[in-house]
Order: C-alpha cells, then sequence, then structure tokens
C-alpha cells in the first residue's frame, strides 16, 4: 500500500475541521483555519512527493501540535478544575493558549490569568477580568464556555451559593455542551444547599442530553454521588460506586472519592462513627500538597467529630422524602431513555467481541509471517485468501477466512482502528451475538460479491465486515428515538453517509483496493441489521 493512504484520514479529518470552522466564524477562527490549510498543504506534498515519507511525518505532526494538543490540554484544564486550586490549573490553560493561537488562544490566555488571580484570593479582579472577556466580539458558543468556566471556578472554591445564583441569570451558555456542563455544575451547587430535588431536576437534563458522553459522562456519574450521598441515599450511593469500581478501583483517586462522599451520606444521616471514619480515610488518602480536598476533609471530619453519640430516629433525611423517591424515578427513566445514545457513542475498553477480533486479527498476522511465509514460504493466502477462481470453483470457505487475513501492518492498523471505533458501539448497541454475525456474514457476502464480479488474483482483508458493522451503526443511530436526540442523529447520519462515499471514492482511485467488498459488506450489514434488531419482530 502506497503512503497515501497514512493521508487520506488527514485529508477527511481537516475538511470536517475546515467546514465547521467556515460555518461558525471563518473571521474569528482565522489562525485555526491557516493552521488547517497548513496541513493541507502538507497532505499535498505527502501525495506528490509519493516516495518521501517526510512529508507524511510532517503532515501528521502538524495536525498533532495544531489540533490535537490544544483540545487535550484544554480537557486536561476542565478535569483538574474541579480538584485543583485554581492557580495551579492556570499553567494548562496557558499552554492551551500557546498551542491554540489567535482568538482561541487569547481567550485561554486570559482565562489562565483570570484564574491565578482567583486562586490567589483576588476574585473581584478576576471576575472583572472575565466580565471583560465575554464583552468582546466572539462567537457565542465562546462566550458560554467562559460563563461555564466562571461557574466551575465558583464550585471549586465551594463558594456553592454564589454559584446557585450565578448559575440562575447566566441564561443560554451557547451551545448544548456547555449547557449540559452547567447543568452538572449546577446539580452539585444545588446540592451542597440542600435544595435536592433541584439538582435531580438538572441531573435529569443532563443524563438525556446528548453531550453527556466522553468526560461528561464521568462527571454525570460524579455529579450523581454527590446528589446520592447529600441526599443520604446510602444504597443508590453504593450501587454507584459499585458501577464504577471495576475500572477506577486502581487508581488512587477513587477511594478517596469514595471515602470522602461516604463519609459526607453518614454527615447527612447523623452517623457519627462512619461520618468520622469515612472522612478520617479520605484524609489519609489525600495527597499532602492537593490543599483544596484536604482543608475540606478536614472541615468536615471535624462536623463529624462534633456530632451527638446517638441519630434522633424522628429525624428525616431528604432521601425519605417522596420527592426525592419521584425524582430518582425520572433520573433513571431518562438515562434509559439515553441508554442507545450512550452505546452508540462508546469509545472506552473494546466489548468483548470486539476486543476477541482485535486479537485475532494480529494473532493471524503473526502465524502468516512466521510460519508460512517464514518457514513453509508459502502465504496462508494461498489456502485462505479470497481467490475469485477458488472461489468459482468451489472453495466457499475463502470468502470468510480473508476476513482474517490482512496484506502489511498498515492495512492490519487501519483496519483495526476501524474496528475498534465502531465495534464496540455497535455491540454495545445491539449485542454480542449479533455484532459478530453481521460482521461474519456481512463481510463474507460482501468478499463473495467481489469474488463474483472482480478480476485480481487475491483479496484479504476485515474490510467487507468492517462496513457490514459501518451499516449496522447507522442503523442503530436511525433508530434513535427522542427529540433531543434528533439533530445529532441527522448529523450523525450524514457524517457516516460522507465518511462511507470518501472512502469508496478513494478506494475506486486505488487499484488494489476491493471496492466491491466494501460497498457488498456495507449493504450487506444494512440489511443484516435490520433484520436482526432487537426492535425487528
Amino acid at each position: 500500500m502506497s503512503q497515501r493512504f497514512y493521508i487520506y484520514p488527514l485529508f477527511f479529518a481537516v475538511a470536517i475541521q475546515l467546514v465547521l470552522f467556515l460555518r461558525t466564524n471563518a473571521r474569528w477562527y482565522r489562525a485555526q483555519v491557516a493552521q488547517l490549510l497548513i496541513i493541507l498543504l502538507a497532505s499535498i506534498g505527502a501525495v506528490y512527493f509519493s516516495h518521501d515519507f517526510v512529508w507524511v511525518i510532517i503532515a501528521w505532526s502538524l495536525f498533532a501540535v495544531f489540533v490535537l494538543v490544544p483540545r487535550l490540554l484544554v480537557r486536561t484544564a476542565v478535569r483538574q478544575q474541579m480538584t485543583r486550586p485554581s492557580n495551579e490549573v492556570a499553567h494548562w490553560w496557558r499552554l492551551a493558549g500557546w498551542f491554540a493561537l489567535g482568538n482561541s488562544g487569547r481567550v485561554y490566555q486570559t482565562y489562565a490569568a483570570a484564574s491565578r488571580l482567583w486562586g490567589s484570593g483576588n476574585r473581584l479582579a478576576a471576575e472583572m477580568l472575565l466580565e471583560e472577556l465575554c464583552a468582546r466580539a466572539m462567537p457565542e458558543v465562546i462566550r458560554g464556555e467562559i460563563r461555564v468556566w466562571k461557574l466551575s471556578l465558583l464550585v471549586a472554591s465551594r463558594d456553592f451559593s454564589a454559584a446557585v445564583a450565578f448559575y440562575e441569570r447566566m441564561g443560554d451558555c451557547g451551545s448544548l455542551a456547555s449547557d449540559t456542563l452547567a447543568r452538572l455544575l449546577a446539580a452539585r451547587a444545588y446540592a451542597e444547599t440542600g435544595e435536592i430535588e433541584r439538582a435531580l431536576w438538572s441531573l435529569q437534563f443532563a443524563a438525556l442530553s446528548p453531550r453527556s458522553i466522553g468526560p461528561l459522562e464521568a462527571q454525570l456519574w460524579a455529579t450523581r454521588v454527590c446528589v446520592a450521598a447529600l441526599a443520604g441515599d446510602g444504597p443508590e450511593l453504593e450501587s454507584l460506586l459499585r458501577s464504577r469500581a471495576k475500572p477506577f478501583n486502581r487508581r488512587p483517586g477513587f477511594a478517596r472519592f469514595a471515602a470522602y462522599w461516604r463519609g459526607r451520606c453518614a454527615l447527612v444521616r447523623g452517623d457519627r462513627a462512619e461520618a468520622a471514619r469515612q472522612m478520617a480515610r479520605a484524609h489519609a488518602l489525600t495527597h499532602p500538597r492537593n490543599k483544596l480536598w484536604r482543608e475540606a476533609i478536614a472541615q468536615h471530619l471535624q462536623h463529624a467529630e462534633a456530632l451527638p453519640g446517638t441519630i434522633d430516629p424522628s429525624s428525616a433525611v431528604p432521601a425519605q422524602m417522596p420527592s426525592y423517591a419521584a425524582g430518582q424515578q425520572a433520573l433513571h427513566l431518562a438515562e434509559q431513555q439515553a441508554a442507545g445514545w450512550r452505546a452508540l457513542m462508546y469509545m472506552g475498553q473494546p466489548e468483548g467481541g470486539t476486543l476477541a477480533l482485535l486479537v485475532v486479527f494480529p494473532l493471524v498476522f503473526l502465524v502468516n509471517a512466521i510460519v508460512f511465509e517464514g518457514i513453509l514460504q508459502q502465504p496462508l493466502w494461498l489456502w485462505a485468501g479470497n481467490v475469485p477462481e477458488a472461489v468459482r470453483h468451489g472453495e466457499w470457505w475463502r470468502p470468510t477466512t480473508a476476513l482474517f487475513l490482512h496484506a502489511n501492518l498498515l492495512h492490519l492498523a487501519m483496519n483495526g482502528f476501524a474496528l475498534w471505533l465502531f465495534g464496540s458501539a455497535v455491540e454495545k448497541s445491539i449485542g454480542r451475538w449479533r455484532f459478530l454475525v453481521i460482521f461474519l456474514v456481512a463481510g463474507s457476502l460482501g468478499n463473495l460479491m467481489s469474488a463474483m464480479m472482480a478480476r485480481y488474483d487475491v483479496s484479504v482483508g476485515a474490510s467487507g465486515g468492517i462496513f457490514g458493522v459501518i451499516g449496522a451503526f447507522a442503523v442503530a443511530a436511525y433508530h434513535l428515538e427522542g427529540p433531543m436526540y434528533a439533530p445529532m442523529r441527522r448529523r450523525l447520519l450524514m457524517l457516516i453517509a460522507l465518511m462511507v462515499a470518501v472512502d469508496l471514492t478513494i478506494s475506486g482511485l486505488e487499484p488494489q483496493v476491493d471496492n466491491l467488498a466494501h460497498a457488498g459488506g456495507f449493504v450487506a450489514g444494512l440489511v443484516l441489521s435490520i433484520l436482526l434488531s432487537p426492535s425487528h419482530r
């Protein structure tokens, strides 16, 4: 495979970014547009100088520096803002400003300065700086993000009353993502000020939001833990902690997080001994440099030690109120309604079926390279590749076995990445066995159509099955219900259609790519997923 295959994904990613910036506000994002055009020029150089791999390295390095690094820095800053003092988080915003450049970079630099002022105790100067920043000409999406940043500063500094007051007058956040984050921050503030019902109402909206995935999904879970603890709902708290314990229990912060909120829950219930024990454990697990957490834990530990030794059985906790039960029921219903979307957008650890395929592919590749090509001097495709003449003469297994063979490492890596991207989402949406059936049957049918119609020596690769999985992904997206998901569903289907059209176009230009297997696998995946869909009865 030529080095053009390293550049095609870059062309697609840059084109999508350019369209978004040009549609939003090209003048405000002119620095980002210029950066993307530079990446495009380097990518064209990689295609033109097809024997000089250094151009591929230059193009991808520019993409990493201009696009990936600023986003990773911003995501890191947002994630740490809830656990670290503002002046310690400010350097992440400053770094993001250095890499982002242009108006976006100036916004990040200004927010870094405001965070330093806030962390040093000069809140008035920080608020004035943020107000001046909001007064500048900018897209409403950026203005909404700045408002959410200020709300996060108030929550992180534990000024929950001020956070509630600011949230109730902040208005539109400019985007669904910012609005979802604002709802989560408000839910924490409401719970800390004793307004559990309003906290649950904010959580219901966040749970239904299509944007509560990825980092916001973890924050939704953490906020739910907070609300359950401050309502004194021990069973719900333990259920939430257990649901997250398996992937997170090895992280040092999880044990502290769990002990802290168990202690807060015990405080609400008036259980002095349990509250003191859990708070003391949380304090011991907190690093001395993490002053924000240590001060909060020490304060609650003093509160626990000051509680009376006996509990008044007549004292009611919020979890015992009928309104709390109704709110929790509505929250669980919202999560059930959002379950399909969360499964479709899943990007975490591969599911069982997907993981099995991701292990089998490189294993077969190694066996072929070491045993068949290395020792026997006869590649495995002689017996298992999709050879049209052999298929026409009755060797029926070849369209299926060819799915597990790959021509080279680049071919293997590209198919493995595509399967990781779509496989687990489809597997979580329709189930493991349906996913495996779609991969195997759609891939085999695509290869069979190719063998019956094409003229080539041999074809190998999992691409036909992966296109079948992409077809199943499109059907699962189409079946999403609920008015909140309609715009996201439409954009997702348009993106899938564009991606498939671009891939088939590129495949048509590259003679070594089996385009018929791709197209046949995609159509077979669409049909099979409709027939095997749990709702198709």
